[in-house]
């Protein structure tokens, strides 16, 4: 739109009107159109596809859009509020599940069926740090190597959610393509190991997430543990 200059008193000089003097006008009286329902009838609009429409007519479509806008967002935070019921209950079932574990090969049973087998999670690994007991193969680290991750990944936080390296995807998962993990170090000051839990979609872990319910299971693993290893070395 041309700006155009209007005379008004001398003292005050020509006003510029401009598209955003009408549009701040327009915003103040909101009934502007309704004190002037011939100029709403006679004004056009160019709409993609159908030319000019009235005001009116464009007005409508935007509302309509805006409506379906809303229903899409309403069925995205159903959907969300869904899957949050799902991970919640079967993270409970787990919690009750895990306080009846009496080794740790019970332990990982119910790790596995509740992450690979209910929520489709394929790889869970479980690591302790330096332990004097003789442990499985599965649940030993060789050598220094968790040193590597704990330098790298657990610098501010006990949890790690996201992306590993290749060379930390084959220590962790030797026999998984994974694109995304969740790191939880165990113990009071993580000092006892580690649960990695791995999924094959790259954005499913990501450092933004929400921890509540991997920080419960954290904290109920560390004081579940040191008992069932203690059970574990007198045997």
């Amino acid at each position: 739109m041309s700006s155009k200059p209007l005379e008004n008193h001398e003292e005050l000089g020509p006003i510029v009107v401009d598209d955003s003097l009408i549009a701040a006008y327009l915003e103040q009286n909101p009934d502007f159109f309704e004190r002037h329902p011939g100029l709403l009838q006679r004004m056009r609009l160019h709409h993609d596809g159908r030319g000019a429409v009235s005001l009116m007519e464009r007005q409508q479509q935007v509302l309509r859009q805006r409506s379906a806008q809303l229903e899409e967002e309403i069925t995205e935070l159903m959907t969300t509020a869904r899957r949050n019921e799902e991970l919640f209950s079967r993270y409970s079932e787990l919690y009750v599940q895990l306080l009846s574990c009496r080794t740790l090969d019970d332990v990982m049973d119910a790790l596995q069926r509740t992450f690979s087998e209910q929520l489709n999670m394929p790889a869970l690994s479980l690591k302790f740090f330096d332990s004097p007991l003789e442990l499985a193969e599965q649940f030993t680290f060789a050598a220094d190597t968790h040193k590597q991750l704990l330098s790298k990944r657990f610098t501010n936080s006990p949890i790690y959610l996201g992306r590993l390296t290749t060379d930390e995807q084959k220590l962790l998962f030797p026999n998984e393509q994974i694109a995304s993990v969740a790191l939880l170090l165990l113990g009071d000051q993580g000092e006892l190991g580690m649960l990695a839990i791995g999924n094959h979609d790259a954005s499913h872990f990501e450092p933004a997430m929400d921890t509540l319910l991997v920080r419960q299971l954290q904290a109920l693993l560390s004081k579940l543990l040191p008992p069932l290893l203690a059970h574990h070395e007198a045997r």
